[in-house]
Formats: structure tokens, sequence, C-alpha cells
């Protein structure tokens, strides 16, 4: 902590200072200059873009868009000094010099009539040439020759010393009142004969002006005679700000038929007059101190929505008056430059400032001799005794609490710039010399509590117990109670131009080439700058009651609604809107000023205070009224290579160009910098989502390249200060294809592909048929070839079985017959028996093999019938008997003898006979034993069990699957037997499914598997 103290001495040689200076008094000035009562004057002339100087007439279409006449064609006035002008329409015109304009008969329409009586409609923002003559455009009163009628087109008169025989005046309804030398006939709209007419003599003609169906003729500057269109007639005085001036003062008439407005041109000011609800005629000041006859004023327009008055000369081009929304206070002394930063409000309310300027309420100027010609006057605050404190270089001068004497001087050796005072009454200070201090008013000493790393540049409480300190490199906080100074990096080497406590935890923080935040609850928020980035440099901030935040800069004002910005914090997807104000509202200069402390001041009666470089910029921020575009967007303007394109309801593009440029225009005369217009460009099959800018103060749109097509061009135009506040036009483009990309080629491609695949797939198909009878046509043959030799086969087979069988058949008798001899002898001959058995076995084979072959060859039906399992069974069991006892082997039968299952008997003979046969052969000394594993419903499995050699697991394998085929097949059938294979397969002619357990060395179990449920025939024909 860092403890200096200054003491306060030489009082004798301050109080003989103070003794010299309070000899003088405040010296009373001239009130503070302002401009021009209120109005910015511009004056637009050939050099700004007007084809010519002369302005014959000024009104407004049916969009709101106003137009000039000149000697060089009708010119549109797009506001901010824009002129367009249409060229094209001098290639149409017998000459192109405008003379008048005229409100047509039917509504909405507005003429514009060329020296040779050429008629151009001007409607919608665009010129339009006609060939209706004048009366095709006017209302035809035929009971009056038209030679010698004169219309009124405006006051002043382009000829005031011409008399017309029959003075026309238009009555702003639609009707027309026709002004003879001694009466006044009145002609209602849509009717060619007057319905009444009134005696009215020796008037002068251009003392006549109508509005909204009634005419009127003044007599003097406050009294009138007006003439309805019932003809009645009524004398009447003229009201409001007229009513200060004498009747005999001397005036002119300005009447604007084609805008429905008469204005009174009176002692250098210019006076609207319009209908009050008694019916009479109220005369309100828009102007003073302009002089019409100097300039040849010849037509007047008041823009009343935006404050602007629109003066058109004969000589002088184009003057537009805007009202200003802001007054800057100024003064007019030698060595001030009314350039303005510290502000301090006195007690009394008045506002002391740079220079010892004092303004009152009312915009008095008094100075503060005590500080005539003190430079460098930096800080200033009320200090202990509401006595005035003021910061100069190098001392601190204190002024009685009305600023007309110095009570005393204290040294300033640390440069002190910065002055704030908290809720303790204590006054902190800082300034250049990064030092940190407090006034010990018991001391009277300055005492230092902190050095900062850089100039301190603003001073704000954030809390009870802390301050936010602004430096050129980052803010910081400063603890009054521990005196530590704590940097807040996210700030960090910023230059702080000012703090705005709003509560204790929320502080609005402007920048040096940064911007602007909020530091809330000890986070920050950095804000979108504005579309020019003006408010990089921000200087001030204020809020209005409205909800608004005002910010200064170095180009200009800003307002922002708070709401925005507090949305924008929460969710930073929708950018707030800036409402910019420049020197066209009323500034000397955009440059606002800050560096101060305070940087901005809320006066007692609800006005802000902001310091400039030309004044303090002095409004009433809830009377500001923020201007927007609110009528028609219009296309302008559409050019293909610089060559203008027709706009009609869509627009036709040709496919091949380079440029495409589109400009929009709208009746809009605020500041353009507030018009926020942006566009979206839709293809038919591709919506957009993203809306982009238009190009500059032009509106325009530049495009080079485009998809054929239908597009849709979006436009949307801010009209208020929200985020949903917008105006949209849609505007459709048409681009045209290119050949490829035409329906009609479109349509004879897809017909021609369609060919194409149909000659394809008939040419195929063609083929395929031709190869499908080839096909056919061998497939037949082979069939038949085939059948041949499979019956050539049938008729072998059958011829060896037969052939076997009969001889068989005669040795199992033979056999049968020495056997029974035998045994009648009772010879045992054991041979004999065994070659019985096995001639026996081998007729049995036979005689299955016989059936089984008669089946296949004549294709019968296999037809299942209930078998007795036991049954067949036990007839194989009884073949085999013999044969293996002779190998010492035992068969056993232990099938119940009701086992009855669905099967053809043949087949099943065959079956058990191969397996049998096989469990013999391949067992020595063991056990045969034929069982029934497993009866369910519909099931019954039986197996075929032995003890013999038993199979490898290959050859388990092979048999078990049909999916596996080893390589070595044909060894392992050999191996085992084609029984076992021949068995498998007839199993699945009778339905039934076989299944090996087997397990080397150890015997092998065969099973069957019939299923009750399947079909009772089943046609095979074997080839």
């Amino acid at each position: 902590m860092f403890i200096t103290t200054v003491t306060v001495s030489n009082r004798l040689i301050c109080r003989i200072f103070l003794l010299c200076v309070t000899l003088l008094l405040i010296v009373q000035l001239p009130r503070a200059n302002t401009s021009n009562n209120g109005y910015l004057i511009k004056q637009y002339t050939d050099e700004h873009g007007l084809p010519q100087n002369s302005i014959k007439g000024i009104g407004q279409d049916n969009l709101g868009f106003v137009w000039l006449i000149t000697e060089k064609g009708p010119v549109r006035y797009d506001g901010d000094g824009l002129f367009r002008t249409f060229d094209d329409l001098s290639t149409k015109l017998k000459s192109d010099r405008m003379v008048a304009l005229y409100r047509g008969s039917q509504p909405n329409e507005f003429w514009a009539q060329s020296e040779f009586n050429e008629m151009i409609l001007l409607k919608d923002g665009k010129p339009t040439t006609s060939e209706k003559p004048l009366w095709g455009v006017l209302q035809k009163l035929r009971s009056i020759r038209e030679k010698t009628l004169y219309h009124s087109v405006r006051l002043p008169p382009s000829y005031p010393d011409y008399t017309p025989q029959h003075l026309v005046v238009p009555d702003g309804a639609g009707g027309d009142f026709v002004i003879s030398s001694d009466s006044i006939s009145v002609f209602p709209p849509f009717h060619m004969s007057p319905t009444a007419s009134i005696p009215f003599a020796d008037a002068n003609p251009w003392q006549f002006a109508s509005l909204h169906g009634k005419l009127y003729y003044f007599e003097g500057i406050r009294q009138y005679t007006e003439i309805n269109k019932e003809a009645c007639v009524a004398k009447k005085n003229i009201g409001g700000d007229l009513s200060d001036l004498p009747n005999s003062t001397p005036f002119n008439l300005y009447w604007n038929p084609v805008s429905n407005q008469l204005f009174v041109y009176a002692a250098n000011s210019l006076y609207r007059l319009a209908e009050t609800e008694d019916g009479n005629l109220s005369g309100t000041l828009l102007l003073t101190g302009f002089d019409f006859r100097q300039h040849d004023i010849i037509a007047v327009h008041h823009l009343a929505s935006e404050g602007q008055i629109l003066l058109g000369s004969e000589t002088d081009g184009l003057f537009v008056i805007q009202k200003r929304f802001f007054t800057p206070l100024t003064i007019d002394l030698p060595h001030a430059n009314n350039v303005f930063y510290t502000q301090a409000l006195l007690p009394n309310g008045s506002l002391l400032s740079d220079h010892g300027a004092i303004f009152d309420n009312d915009g008095t100027l008094k100075r503060a001799l005590p500080l005539v010609g003190k430079k460098h006057q930096r800080g200033q605050i009320i200090g202990p005794g509401e006595t005035i404190w003021i910061l100069l270089k190098d001392t601190i001068m204190i002024l009685s609490r009305d600023a007309s004497r110095i009570v005393d001087i204290k040294p300033n050796p640390m440069q002190l710039k910065y002055i704030y005072k908290d809720d303790s009454a204590r006054y902190w200070l800082g300034g250049e010399e990064n030092l940190l201090a407090y006034y010990d008013a018991s001391r009277d000493t300055f005492v230092v509590r902190a050095s900062l790393p850089s100039a301190i540049t603003y001073i704000e409480r954030a809390d009870d117990s802390v301050l936010f300190i602004g430096t050129r490199k980052g803010l910081f906080s400063y603890n009054t109670v521990s005196t530590t100074v704590t940097g807040i990096p996210a700030f960090g080497d910023m230059h702080i131009r000012s703090i705005r406590r709003e509560s204790d935890r929320r502080h609005w923080v402007t920048t040096y080439q940064h911007g602007f935040f909020l530091y809330e609850n000890g986070h920050i928020t950095a804000f979108p700058l504005d579309k020019n980035r003006h408010l990089t440099t921000s200087h001030c901030t204020l809020e209005d009651d409205n909800g608004f935040i005002w910010i200064s800069t170095n180009k200009g004002l800003f307002k922002v609604s708070k709401q925005q910005l507090l949305d924008y914090k929460k969710n930073n997807s929708e950018t707030p809107f800036y409402f910019y104000y420049n020197k066209n509202w009323g500034f000397d200069s955009n440059e606002f000023n800050g560096g101060c402390m305070p940087c901005a001041i809320k006066l007692p009666d609800g006005r802000f205070s902001f310091p400039s470089l030309r004044g303090l910029v002095q409004f009433d921020p809830m009377t500001i009224i923020d201007e927007f575009p609110d009528d028609a967007i219009i296309l302008d303007k559409v050019s293909l290579n610089g060559d203008p394109l027709r706009i009609g309801d869509t627009i036709q593009i040709p496919r091949n160009f380079s440029r495409l440029d589109i400009k929009i225009a709208t009746p809009f005369y605020g500041n353009p910098h507030n018009m926020e217009i942006e566009y979206m460009l839709d293809r038919s099959d591709k919506p957009s989502s993203e809306w982009l800018p238009f190009n500059g103060i032009h509106n325009s749109l530049s495009i080079n390249n485009l998809s054929s097509g239908s597009h849709l061009l979006r436009i949307r135009m801010r009209s208020g200060l929200t985020l949903r506040d917008f105006k949209y036009a849609n505007f459709r483009l048409h681009v045209q294809p290119l050949f490829h990309e035409t329906w009609w080629f479109t349509a004879i491609f897809c017909m021609s592909i369609g060919l194409i695949f149909w000659l394809m797939i008939y040419v195929r198909t063609k083929l395929v048929l031709k190869q499908n009878r080839l096909l056919i046509q061998k497939v037949n043959e082979r069939t038949e070839d085939l059948k041949k030799q499979y019956e050539w086969q049938q008729h072998l087979s059958a011829s060896i079985t037969h052939d076997i069988k009969a001889p068989l058949h005669y040795v199992v008798q033979t056999l049968h017959a020495m056997q029974s001899r035998a045994k009648a002898q009772r010879i045992t001959s054991g041979e004999i028996q065994q070659i019985y058995h096995a001639t026996q076995h081998i007729y049995q084979y036979s005689n299955n093999l016989t059936n089984l072959s008669r089946i296949m060859r004549t294709k019968e039906w296999l037809v299942l019938r209930d078998v007795c399992l036991h049954q067949v069974v036990q007839s194989q069991v009884d073949i085999f008997l013999p044969i293996a006892k002779l190998r010492g082997n035992t068969i056993t039968n232990e099938i119940p003898q009701d086992t009855v299952i669905n099967a053809h008997a043949d087949i099943l003979s065959v079956i058990i006979h191969n397996i049998l046969d096989n469990a013999i052969k391949f067992t020595k000394g063991g056990q045969i034993t034929i069982s029934v594993e497993n009866m369910a419903a519909g099931l019954v499995s039986f197996s075929i069990s032995d003890t013999g050699v038993g199979l490898r697991p290959e050859q388990v394998a092979y048999y078990n699957t049909n999916q596996h085929v080893p390589t070595n097949r044909n060894a392992l059938e050999k191996e085992t037997g084609f029984g076992l294979m021949l068995a498998k397969d007839m199993a699945q002619l009778i339905n039934a499914e076989m299944h090996i357990r087997s397990v080397l060395g150890k015997g092998t179990t065969i099973v069957f598997a019939l299923r009750q449920n399947h079909a009772t025939g089943i046609y095979q024909s074997i080839p």
C-alpha cells in the first residue's frame, strides 16, 4: 500500500490571489448559439445529380415517391441527395421540358405535362407515357369552351400578370371551381356542367386556392372567403401562428394542388394552412429566416412525417430543409473552439462545462470568470460544502457554489484528472501518473492508496467496498477495505473510456478500439458492432426511460434496446439493431468526445447532454422520432450486361449472361444509414436460408451466375426497432434454360432412352428365346437318350434279376428237398444247412430287389401302409440268424410286437436287410440288437446296434450329413460297403431319416426315425 501525503501550504499567497479574483463578477453573455431555428438546409443542383436547376412542381405518387418536374423531364427524388432520372423518356416525347403537374380525374392518378401537351403518368414510382390528351386526363367541362379555360396548377403562377377568361381551380376532391370575371361556377366530381354559380366580381384570380373540396379567396393574411361545393359563401379569419401578424402584412400564397397543401409566406417565414376541427383555417409556422425571393422558390411540398420541407426553385434547384432533433450548444467567444469534454451539474441546476461556460436550462450562457483563460479543465465535481472542484493541469481550483469566486486552490502534483465521490463522501482521484488517491478532508490531504499499471481513465463504484478502476491497459477492481488491486483478465489491455453503473452486479463499459461491453456477475459480454464499425470507439452510455441505451462515438450517436442486448447475452444468434444518428439529425459534428468523467449527463428535466467537438449536444430522448421506411418496395431497374430489361411480374433472363444488376427503391427520406435491406435468392427446388445485405445506399444487387429455371428474390426491409419489424416483398426471376435443359429435350431424351432400353430388351429377349429353344431341343434330345438308356438299364436289370432269381429259386428248392430228405434219413450235415440258408438269404434279397426294380421301372405310387415293425424285422432276423451263429453273433429283436409304423414293407425289408448284413459282416462273437429308442406322438425311432469294429469319425460324418462330401468318398464306401448308402437313400423313399452313432472298436448304432404325419403316397421317378 502506498501512503503519500501532499500538504497544502502557502495559504497567504492563495488568499492574496483570491482577493484579487473575487473583485471580478460573473459576466452575463448572450444566449448560446443554435442553428437556423431548428432546421438544417441542404441545396441540390445539377452538380448533385439533378438534370436541370428549374423545379416547376413537386408531388407524391400513390406509393409515396416524391416527383420533381424539370425542363429535363420528370425526376424522382429518393432522399439524401439521390435523384432517379429516366433518360429513355426523351426518345418517346417530342420534348422532355415539363411545365405542369396535375391530379387526374381518377384516384391515384398523378400526371406531368410537357410543353407540347404530352402527358406522362407518374405512378408506382415509374413514369409512363400516354396517348391521352390533357382533357383525357382532367375532368371535361362541356359548358365552357376549352380554348377559354386555363388551369391553375400552382401558386405562385407561372404568369402572374395574365388574367384568364376562365380559371379552373381543382378543389382537391375530384371536382373543379371555374372562376370568371364576375362569378364562380361549381363543378362537382364527374359533372360536365356546373351545379351552381356564385356572383364574385373584381377578384384577383391568383388569390384563389383550394383544399379538400373548398375554395378560398384571401383578402389579407388573416382574412379569407370560403366557398364550398354547395355554393355556400362565408367570411372567416385565419388562426394559429398567423394571428400574430398584422392583416396588412404582405404575403404570398404557395399552393400545391397535387399535394393538396397550402402555404403562406410572410415576414420571411413560411406557414402551412390547414383546416381545424371547427372548420377554420389555421397557420402553423414551419420555417423562418429563409428568403424565398432570393432563391426564386416557386414550389413547396411538406413531408410532415419526416419533418422536411422541399422547396423547388426556378433557378437554384431543390432545397431540402430538415427539422433538427438535436440542439448543439456552442459559444461565440474569442479563444473558444467549442470543443467540450467536462460537465458538472451545479446546485442551482445549471450546467458547468469547459471554457468556464455555464448553461441555464433555457440555454442562456454565463461565464465563470475564475475559469476564464484556464486551459486543461480536466475534471470537475461538487465537493464538500457544495463547492465546485475544478481539476486543472497543476492545481485544483475550488469555486463557490455559483462559480463566482475562488474559495481555495490546492496543488495537483500527481496530475489528477478524474474525481469520483463514493457513498461515504470520500473523494477518489486518478490521473496520468497511474496513482489512485483519495482526499482526506480531516487533514486536507491527498493520500495515495494504490498504483495501477497505466494511467487511470475512469473510476466507478462496483459495490459498497469495491471500486472499478478503468485504465489505458485494462479494468481493475480496488477493495477499499483491504486496499488490494485485482485485474479483470477478460478486459486484457483494453483502453477503458467509461464505466456506467446500473447496479452492483451490472456495469456497462466502453472502450477505445474494442467496442462496448456488459460486465455482470463476473462475466463479460462483448456486443457486436454496427455495420460500419463506428461503435469500435465508444465513449459514453446513458439509458432513457424507454429502456434504450444511447452510445456516443467518434462517428455519431447510436441507440439500442437494452433488452436486445440482454437477449444477445443469453443467445447470440440474433444481432441487436443499432439506430444511428449523425449530422443529418442536427449535430454540428459527428465526432463526440470521451475521456472525461462524467462522460455524459442526464439533466434534471430528463434531457441528455453529450460533449462533442462542436458544442454540447442536448436533446430529449423521449421526443426523438425514429424514422424507418414503411412503404412499398419496387423493382426500380434491372439491367443485363448493362442493357435494361423489361420489368414485369416475372423477369425473363437469357441463359448466357455475365452480369445481372437489380436495383430496388422505396419512398424513404430519412437517414439511409438506418435502412436495413436484405435479400434471399431461392430456387424453386432449393430454398435459401441466409439473408444477405444489399449493396450500399443505392440498394443494388449484382448477380454473376444463376442456374436455369425459376428463382424467387425475397427482400425484407427493416420497419422498426425490434428484431421482428420487417416489411417483405417478393420478385420472380426466370432464367431461360439451355436446349438440353428444356422440357421438350427432356421428353425426347427420355423417350429415346426408353426406346433404346426397349430395343435392348427386345433383342435380348429374342436371343434368350432362341437360346431357350435350342436348350429345350438339346434337353429333349438328351432326355430321350437318357430315357432309352434308362429303359435299357431297367430291362437289363430286370433280366439279370430274373435270370438270377429263377436259378436261385430252383437251388433253394433243391437244397430244401435235400435238407428234408437228410432229416428224414436222420442225416445231419451242417454244410448243407449252411448252404441252404445262404442261398435262401440271396434269394430273399434278390426277390426284394426284384420288387424294388418293378416299382422303379413302372413308376407306380409308393403307397405307405401300416406295417408291423416287429414282424418285418423278425423276418430279416430269421434270414440272418444261421449266418450270425456261424460268426458267433446273436441277434435280438426287442421291438414290441404291437409296434406299427406307416411305411412300405418291401423297402423297409431291404433297408433292414442291408443293415443286418453289414452288422454281421463286421461283428464276430458279438451282439446285434434291434430295439425301439423313442416313441412319441407321430414319431417312432428304432435302432440296429452291433458290437463290431465300429466306424471312423470321418465315416460317421460322411453318412450323417448331406453337405460334407469327402474327397475319398469311393474309398469310404468301399470300406463299409454300399449297403449303408443304399439304406440311407431308400429310407428317404418312405420319409424316414437315418442317423449313425459309432465308436471305433466298440460298435455301431444306426437309428431310423419314421414320421407318422407324412403323406400317404409319394410318386418316385428315378431316371
